[in-house]
C-alpha cells in the first residue's frame, strides 16, 4: 500500500493545552460525575432488587472459545460493547468502539485507522496483528492481512448487535493474526430488526449519512437485508510542513473527501446461514503521502471488501454440535498518487498503485460438553487464489511492480478442553497446528487456570503464544528500483504472561484487573539492505509490561458506567528503547445516565491519552478528548433520536504520523457534530 516514493520530515510538537482548559475539563468531568453520583444514588434507594451485576458476570460470549460462555468462564478478560452503548455514546465506526476499550487506542492519518493494543502500534502496521471477525467471519485481507476498523469497515455501525473483544493471544483457536487480539463483531438477527428501519444523519463537514434495512421471515426463511451509504466533502487542513506560498499556505483544500456504500444480506433456514457482505470506499489523500504533490484532490484510494460466507449448525449423535463454514473474499485496493512533473514544463506524473486479492476457505467444529469436559475440535483452510499487486505509471504508461505469486494453501488442527477440576477450579487448555507453503508449520498452546473461590470472585491465570504470518505485501511487493522482496520472511512471534481478577462489588459494580507481559520476537521491519534497496526483515524483540483496571457498574432504569486505567511499559529487548507510538498511559470514562423518565438518555464519554513517539523521535504530546451524546426515544420506540458533539472541548491534539507521510505528527478533528434519526415500522 506503499506508492513509489516515501519522504518522512519533522515537525515541532504541539505544545501542552493552557491551564484554562485544562481547567474546563475538569470542570465539565467534575459536574458531570457528580450529577451521575446524585442519580445514582437515587436509583439505589428506588429499586435495590434489580441488581444487574450477576447479568454482567453470566453475559453470554462466544468468540473466547469459539463457543458459548460466561463472562466469568472464559479464558480472557474479555470485554463486550452492546448496540444500546453504540446508540447510546454516538459511535460512528468500529475503530470508535475500540477506542472505548481498555487498553485500546486508535491512531487516525486521515485515510485508515490503526489499533494499538496494549502499548504496540507499529507505524508500518496494517492492522495486521489483531483479527478481525463479522459473525465468525474471518475478515483480514490476504494482501496486508489488513483488518478494516473505521470507515473503511464493510458493515454499517447500526447493524452490530455487540462486539466482543478477546485480548491477549489467541492463534491456538484462531491461527494468524489472533496475535494481540480477536474483535468479533456480532451483526444483528432478524428478530432484533422486526420490519422496517430507515436512518439518517447529516453532521459536520457537508457529511451526511443514511441507511435501509429490513429483518424479517419469509416462507420459514430468517432474513436481514441492507444498504447505507456516506459522503463527506472533509474539511481545509493546515499543514506547517507545507508552509509556502507555492504549496498554498500548507492548506489542503477539499482533499479530505470521502464516500462509501455497504450492502448486507444475511438469510437463515433450517440450520444453515448464507451471508454476504459488499462495500466500497473513496477516500482522499490530503496529507501528499509518499512524496505527492500537496493539496492535489486527485490523490485518493479506493478499497472494496466483499465476501460470501455459507455456515451450517446442526446437532449430531450423542450430544456433538456441528459447525461448518465456507466463504469466498475478495479485496481491492486502487491508490491513484499525483506526482509533479519529470521534467520542466512537462505533465504531472499519475501513478497508480493496485492489489487485489481473492482467497476461498473453510472450517469444521464439533463441540460436546461430556461429564466435566467441554470439548472443542476443528480444522481450516484457506486457499490463496490471487494475491496480486502491482504498481506503473499511467501516461505515459511505465511499469514498476507486477507481483503475481502462485495459488497456495493453508490449512491447520485445533483442539481445546475445558475441565471442571472441581466445582470451583476449571482447566482451559487448547492447542493449534497451522502449516503455511511460505515458512512451513507453527503450533501455539493457550492454558488458562481459573479459579472462582467465592461467588462474586473469579482469578484467571493465562499463557499464550501466537503468530503473525508475513503478509503478501510484505514478501513479494518488489520493484521500483527501491523494494525487494523476501521469500525467507519468518512469522512474528508472541508468548504472554497474564493474571486476571474479576470481583463483585456489592450489588451494582465489578472490578476487573489484570497485569500482563508480553514478549514479542522476530518482528517484521521494513529496513535498508545493503544495496540500498526497502526489504522487510525479521529483526529485533519487544517486551511489554503492564497493567490494566476497569470499574464497571450498572443500575436499573438504565444508569451505567465504566472507567478503565491502563499503564504498559515498552521497549527493545537489547536497547530498551521506546517503540514509536506507544503511550504508557490512557484513561477512560464512560456514563450514560437515564434523564426525563428514561425517555431521554445522555452518554458521556471521556478520554486520557499519554505521549507517544513519533518516528522522528520527537513526542507527541497527551491529550484528552470529551464525548457527549443525548439519545431519546419518541412516538414509543418508533422514532430515535440523537445529537451527539465530539471533542466537545475543542482540544488540538496529534496522532504520530505512519512510515510514508511528509508529516511527523496528524492534527485530528476538532469539535465537530452529528444529529442521527432513525425510524421504525
Amino acid at each position: 500500500m506503499c506508492s513509489w516514493m516515501c519522504v518522512i520530515d519533522a515537525t515541532v510538537p504541539p505544545r501542552p493545552a493552557p491551564r484554562k482548559e485544562r481547567a474546563a475539563t475538569v470542570a465539565i468531568l467534575i459536574t458531570f460525575l457528580l450529577s451521575a453520583a446524585t442519580a445514582l444514588a437515587q436509583q439505589e434507594t428506588k429499586d435495590l432488587t434489580e441488581a444487574s451485576l450477576e447479568d454482567l458476570a453470566n453475559i453470554q460470549v462466544y468468540s473466547a472459545s469459539k463457543h458459548m460462555q460466561s463472562v466469568s468462564e472464559a479464558p480472557s478478560a474479555v470485554t463486550l460493547i452492546t448496540a444500546d452503548e453504540i446508540q447510546k455514546y454516538g459511535y460512528r465506526t468500529l475503530a470508535d468502539i475500540l477506542r472505548s476499550v481498555r487498553g485500546f487506542d486508535i491512531t487516525y492519518e486521515r485515510n485508515f485507522s490503526y489499533a494499538g493494543v496494549r502499548g504496540i502500534n507499529r507505524p508500518e502496521d496494517y492492522n495486521s496483528r489483531v483479527l478481525l471477525l463479522i459473525d465468525g467471519q474471518r475478515t483480514n485481507n490476504n494482501i496486508y492481512e489488513q483488518a478494516m476498523l473505521g470507515t473503511e469497515f464493510p458493515v454499517d455501525i447500526d447493524l452490530i448487535d455487540r462486539v466482543e473483544v478477546v485480548p491477549g493471544p489467541s492463534s491456538s483457536l484462531y491461527g494468524a493474526s489472533a496475535f494481540f487480539a480477536v474483535i468479533n463483531v456480532i451483526t444483528r438477527k432478524s428478530q432484533q430488526l422486526s420490519g422496517w428501519e430507515l436512518s439518517f444523519e447529516p453532521a459536520s463537514f457537508e457529511s451526511y449519512k443514511g441507511r435501509v434495512s429490513y429483518g424479517g421471515k419469509y416462507k420459514g426463511m430468517d432474513m436481514v437485508l441492507s444498504s447505507g451509504f456516506y459522503n463527506t466533502q472533509g474539511q481545509s487542513l493546515f499543514f506547517p510542513e507545507f508552509a509556502s506560498l507555492a504549496s498554498n499556505l500548507g492548506i489542503a483544500r477539499s482533499g479530505d473527501y470521502e464516500s462509501f456504500q455497504h450492502f448486507l444480506a444475511t438469510v437463515s433456514f433450517r440450520g444453515f446461514t448464507v451471508q454476504g457482505v459488499y462495500s466500497n470506499r473513496d477516500k482522499g489523500i490530503p496529507t501528499a503521502a509518499f512524496g505527492t504533490v500537496f493539496n492535489d484532490t486527485r490523490s485518493r484510494t479506493f478499497d472494496s471488501e466483499r465476501y460470501i460466507d455459507v455456515s451450517y449448525q446442526h446437532s449430531i449423535g450423542e450430544g456433538w454440535d456441528l459447525a461448518a463454514r465456507t466463504s469466498v473474499y475478495r479485496h481491492i485496493y486502487d491508490g491513484i498518487y499525483v506526482y509533479g512533473p519529470a521534467t520542466p514544463g512537462g505533465s504531472d506524473v499519475v501513478n497508480y498503485d493496485l492489489a487485489r486479492g481473492t482467497s476461498w476457505g473453510g472450517e469444521g467444529k464439533l463441540h460436546r460438553v461430556l461429564h466435566k469436559h467441554d470439548l472443542t475440535f476443528g480444522t481450516e483452510f484457506q486457499d490463496n487464489l490471487e494475491q496480486d499487486q502491482g504498481n506503473y505509471n499511467i501516461n505515459p504508461f511505465l511499469p514498476y511492480i507486477a507481483s503475481r505469486p502462485p495459488s497456495s494453501r493453508n490449512y491447520a488442527y485445533y483442539a481445546q478442553d475445558e475441565f471442571a477440576i472441581t466445582h470451583k477450579l476449571s482447566l482451559s487448555a487448547g492447542l493449534r497446528y497451522d502449516r503455511y507453503y511460505t515458512f512451513g508449520g507453527t503450533t501455539n498452546p493457550r492454558l488458562g487456570l481459573i479459579y472462582h473461590p467465592f461467588t462474586q470472585t473469579t482469578f484467571k491465570l493465562l499463557y499464550g503464544s501466537a503468530f503473525r504470518a508475513p503478509s503478501a505485501y510484505e514478501m513479494f511487493y518488489y520493484g521500483l528500483g527501491l523494494y525487494q522482496a523476501n521469500l525467507k520472511l519468518q512469522p512474528e512471534t508472541i508468548k504472554s504472561y497474564e493474571a486476571v481478577v474479576e470481583q463483585g462489588l456489592g450489588q451494582h459494580f465489578r472490578l476487573t484487573g489484570d497485569v500482563f507481559r508480553n514478549q514479542i520476537g522476530q518482528l517484521i521491519t521494513q529496513v535498508t539492505n545493503s544495496s540500498g534497496l526497502l526489504v522487510f526483515q525479521n529483526s529485533g524483540s519487544t517486551r511489554a509490561t503492564g497493567l490494566e483496571t476497569e470499574l464497571d457498574g450498572r443500575f436499573a432504569g438504565g444508569l451505567q458506567g465504566r472507567a478503565s486505567y491502563s499503564y504498559t511499559q515498552t521497549g527493545n529487548v537489547g536497547t530498551g528503547q521506546t517503540p514509536t507510538n506507544s503511550p504508557q498511559h490512557l484513561a477512560k470514562l464512560n456514563i450514560i445516565v437515564p434523564m426525563l423518565q428514561q425517555r431521554l438518555f445522555a452518554g458521556l464519554e471521556a478520554q486520557y491519552n499519554g505521549p507517544r513517539l513519533t518516528l522522528n523521535r520527537n513526542t507527541a504530546s497527551g491529550f484528552q478528548v470529551v464525548n457527549l451524546t443525548f439519545f431519546g426515544h419518541t412516538l414509543g420506540k418508533h422514532l430515535d433520536l440523537s445529537a451527539s458533539i465530539y471533542n466537545l472541548l475543542d482540544k488540538k491534539y496529534f496522532d504520530p504520523a505512519p512510515v510514508g507521510l511528509p508529516e511527523d505528527q496528524i492534527l485530528q478533528d476538532g469539535r465537530n457534530f452529528r444529529i442521527k434519526l432513525t425510524g421504525r415500522f
